[in-house]
């Protein structure tokens, strides 16, 4: 390994992709490890860095997508629900690397409001984009192409790379909508591990109705993020939204599965079994599409020189408690895939397993680059842990925000998650007894001096990254006083989503 210091300027390709929970990649070693194969992703593992403590803070896609281009958190880009925009005056690692002469592309989803910044090459897709036959908009122009869009998007990727100037260093962004549900796949998979079944997660049968947590009751309430209940959603008729009858309704005989429609832990088992085939075959295009560009490079004799990156915006729950998306400060909501090989400092095999988070990416990448990060990044570098050397002042806790559906923020530490719930009593889930939190221990008597010491250090990041009382999540009921008669309706503050979407 070599300095730093005594490195050319690396090439980076930083492949975020929408919704893959690190479960579902077979270089975690989790239950589903034999069945989402991700051989090309795991040869990042093989050949560098698995990150295993690695965070969001803020589980929803626009957010965590603000925060990793900024090194900021959401109070600070302005970008704190879906279809944000990021804040002028916010630091972006593409535009300081594009000064330091990179060359930068980026191609596929962005789902923000403000536009690229930094990229001498972007197109992008509008919102969410689709699965198959994707427009494209930006520096360009309009681009109509035929295809799947995980396929498109790095057609379009390694183009660029085969028309880049040699001479100079290159930023390649790959952002893929998969595995974004509704899971869309190609053809060429539709006989992917079918008739073997799935292992299912520990708590996937879990009685939300009944938990003592009221995070879980109010996600199961307020959302349509279940297999089978809506749980009472105002919003909802009857269960109809639940991942079951949503995907029943719209599927040809039998597509769920032979089940008994009356029994709920079958309807729960079929609904889920539905839903992790569609999802392995969702990602088996990515990991045959980040293939292509391994290959490349290998072909191209750039792999010594250039840093890769695959990570998603966020976790995913794959039937965790009975839900599927994200949110929540729970894991594997919470926590992210982070995989990153960079021969020249990397030790092949490395697993690091320190509490980061993805305002580090940024900071990170500057570094890598020579690059001093902006002072108003709040993230801190990752190239001491690459190196395998932690200091002694790493953080001990990762903060997270929620401004949602429930609104919700916190702190994860290594062993204890610690939540205040608008509304409601902060709760503790003890991960190290508890892996699956099924249950909130914060009324115990014996974890009364644990509550008090996360509370401090839940006070001392609210400090650090300097969010005032005022920009943390609320009780609705908080924030909405009453109105005199003939008042006019005050105007909703900019980037707050008040429409939960997917």
């Amino acid at each position: 390994m070599v300095s730093l210091s005594a490195t050319p300027k690396p090439n980076f390709v930083v492949v975020l992709v929408d919704d893959h929970a690190f479960e579902a990649i077979s270089a975690y070693g989790t239950y589903l490890k034999d069945f989402a194969k991700t051989p090309a992703i795991d040869r990042l593992a093989r050949e560098g860095m698995r990150f295993d403590g690695f965070s969001c803070a803020n589980s929803i896609c626009s957010p965590s997508r603000a925060s990793i281009l900024t090194g900021q958190y959401s109070h600070k880009n302005g970008v704190t629900g879906l279809n944000g925009s990021i804040e002028e005056d916010s630091p972006q690692y593409p535009v300081e690397l594009s000064k330091a002469g990179y060359q930068t592309w980026l191609v596929g989803k962005w789902h923000l409001k403000s536009q690229p910044k930094g990229y001498q090459k972007h197109m992008v897709v509008k919102g969410q984009g689709k699965y198959f036959d994707p427009t494209f908009n930006g520096s360009e122009g309009t681009w109509k192409k035929t295809g799947y869009s995980t396929d498109v998007y790095t057609d379009v990727a390694m183009d660029w790379l085969e028309n880049r100037d040699s001479k100079k260093p290159f930023l390649l962004c790959l952002q893929f909508k998969a595995p974004h549900h509704d899971f869309g796949h190609a053809a060429r998979y539709d006989d992917l591990l079918a008739g073997v079944t799935a292992p299912e997660p520990p708590s996937l049968y879990e009685d939300v109705r009944n938990s003592n947590s009221n995070l879980k009751k109010e996600f199961l309430r307020r959302t349509k993020f279940h297999m089978l209940h809506s749980g009472g959603n105002p919003n909802q008729q009857a269960e109809g939204s639940a991942y079951y009858y949503r995907h029943l309704k719209d599927a040809p005989p039998n597509a769920m599965g032979e089940h008994d429609p009356k029994s709920e832990k079958d309807r729960i088992r079929v609904a889920y079994q539905h839903m992790i085939h569609k999802y392995a075959r969702c990602i088996a295009g990515n990991d045959d599409n980040l293939k292509r560009v391994l290959d490349y490079l290998d072909q191209e004799k750039l792999t010594e020189d250039t840093v890769v990156i695959y990570t998603s915006d966020q976790g995913y729950w794959l039937g965790q408690h009975g839900f599927y998306d994200k949110r929540l400060i729970l894991e594997t909501s919470v926590r992210m895939p982070f995989l990153i090989r960079y021969p020249l400092l990397i030790k092949p095999g490395s697993v690091n397993a320190d509490l980061c988070i993805n305002v580090d990416v940024a900071p990170t990448l500057l570094e890598l680059a020579g690059l001093k990060a902006p002072s108003a990044m709040q993230g801190r570098s990752l190239a001491p842990l690459l190196k395998g050397k932690k200091p002694a002042d790493w953080r001990q806790s990762q903060f997270y925000s929620y401004w949602g559906s429930p609104n919700h923020y916190g702190i994860r530490t290594g062993r204890y998650t610690y939540v205040k719930l608008a509304g409601h009593p902060p709760e503790l889930f003890d991960r190290q007894i508890d892996p699956t939190q099924s249950l909130n221990v914060a009324g115990e008597s014996e974890n009364k001096a644990v509550l008090e010491r996360l509370e401090l250090e839940l006070q001392r990041q609210i400090k650090a990254v300097d969010i005032r009382s005022s920009e943390l999540p609320k009780d609705p009921r908080d924030e909405k006083p009453k109105r005199k008669p003939g008042a006019k309706k005050p105007a909703v503050p900019r980037n707050q989503s008040k429409k939960l979407q997917q």
